[in-house]
């Protein structure tokens, strides 16, 4: 009886065992081993058997590519671009065993596979390079950045640890590095590591008396007429430190004079007087403009926070305190005026009274007003709706003016919507109509 070869049984896988330069794969093919003949009986000791591997585009199993021919191992690998496979496409593995007789067998099944892309290694990283100013003043900031280069040529900006091997510079995570002062020139090597590697940069401190690139002024933007402001001086470097300086003062102006000290001492006016007043120091000037106030002029500024109060509670304002009153008679209230209306402090010897009013009209018409109560030295006015002319349920507008013993008056002073709530007097009881 003639005997042929066992059908190759292949159980196929397909692995990436390594990469070994840009590019390129190994895969492995592999397979049962061969111990029959088709008939089912052992292969006899003494025989020996091998393998050949093929693959094709062909899911017939034509057109065949070699893979590896007499092979003794039930594997073998092979490069997928090396075989000429398209990246993306399906090709189809079999083998066939021979027995060292010459026996030789069928063809294993196809075994289909769609061929991976191709992906290419990491990049390897080469060195690194610093970019940044060579030099630095002492006293300056400059910030240091760095670049890697690859083994595939390409470059990108990274994100180093930093360091610096000096005593007259600090470096930052960031790569700023702070300059500290310097008697004379002194050389700093900056370092940059990343992923195993460094660069470095020669930077050198220099010892550069700093410049002077600004003064500015400070001090109250207005002086009332008879008093005085102190103004101060600060200067500006160009290694971006700043210091207060003794400059020279002047002014401009016949209303006002300024010392050596600063102190701007003005003269009396008839009307609001402009003055500029100038430092002067190391080549460079700085300037202000003051306003010399009138005072005998001021109007002071408008009554703040109206509120009003009933028998129980505030019904707007909380932040103004008044105390309970009877039910019938309400409680306007509001903030003492303490300032003239440019938020100068009203002089102390002047005295404030006060006006209240109603309306019916939000424009808080002039005709429209209607004095609750006049020339008063507090903050409080108690009034009855119904004596004023309020009627029930009707939507008033409460307000205030402050008025000085000069005579100048505010403006008015934000209304108070109410909607009036006095339920007016009881009728009479038990009424009735009698016949005489």
């Amino acid at each position: 009886m003639i005997r042929t070869m066992s059908r190759l049984s292949m159980t196929i896988a397909i692995l990436l065992t390594s990469i070994p330069y840009a590019f390129a794969e190994t895969r492995t093919i592999s397979w049962a081993p061969v111990t029959s003949y088709t008939d089912g009986t052992p292969i006899e000791a003494g025989k020996t058997v091998s393998y050949s591997a093929y693959w094709t585009t062909d899911p017939g199993l034509g057109s065949l590519v070699t893979i590896g021919a007499s092979l003794t191992t039930t594997s073998t690998t092979f490069d997928p671009t090396v075989q000429g496979m398209t990246r993306g496409g399906t090709v189809y593995f079999t083998a066939k065993s021979v027995l060292n007789t010459g026996e030789v067998s069928s063809l294993s099944p196809a075994f289909a596979w769609i061929v991976p892309l191709a992906t290419p290694p990491p990049a390897v990283l080469g060195s690194i390079s610093i970019s940044g100013p060579s030099s630095v003043n002492e006293g300056g900031a400059v910030t240091y950045t760095a670049t890697g280069t690859y083994d595939d040529g390409t470059t990108s900006a990274i994100s180093p640890t930093w360091t610096e091997n000096s005593s007259y510079a600090t470096i930052g995570t960031g790569g700023l590095l702070t300059a500290s002062t310097v008697t004379s020139n002194q050389a700093v090597a900056v370092t940059a590591s990343y992923g195993g590697k460094t660069g470095t940069m020669s930077v050198t401190i220099v010892n550069a008396a700093a410049v002077l690139t600004g003064v500015a002024v400070s001090g109250p933007s207005s002086v009332n007429e008879g008093a005085t402001g102190t103004y101060t001086a600060t200067g500006t470097w160009d290694n971006g430190t700043t210091a207060a300086i003794s400059p020279t003062w002047t002014e401009n102006s016949s209303y006002a004079t300024i010392a050596t000290g600063g102190l701007l001492s003005a003269s009396a006016v008839t009307s609001n007087q402009a003055v500029t007043v100038t430092a002067g120091y190391g080549g460079k000037t700085g300037t202000m403009s003051v306003t010399i106030v009138d005072d005998q002029g001021l109007a002071p500024s408008a009554p703040k926070n109206i509120g009003i109060a009933g028998s129980t509670a505030f019904v707007s304002s909380p932040s103004v305190a008044a105390p309970p009153v009877a039910a019938e008679i309400w409680r306007v209230c509001w903030e003492t005026v303490l300032t003239n209306w440019n938020g100068t402090p009203i002089d102390p010897a002047r005295t404030v009274r006060y006006t209240a009013y109603w309306t019916d009209d939000p424009a808080l018409s002039a005709a429209s007003l209607r004095t609750l109560a006049s020339s008063i030295s507090g903050t409080v006015v108690d009034f009855d709706p119904t004596a004023n002319g309020m009627t029930k349920n009707q939507v008033v507008y409460l307000t205030a003016r402050a008025i000085l013993d000069t005579g100048e008056q505010s403006s008015l002073a934000t209304s108070l919507t109410w909607r009036v709530e006095n339920t007016g007097p009881n009728p009479p009881a038990k009424g009735k109509i009698v016949k005489k």
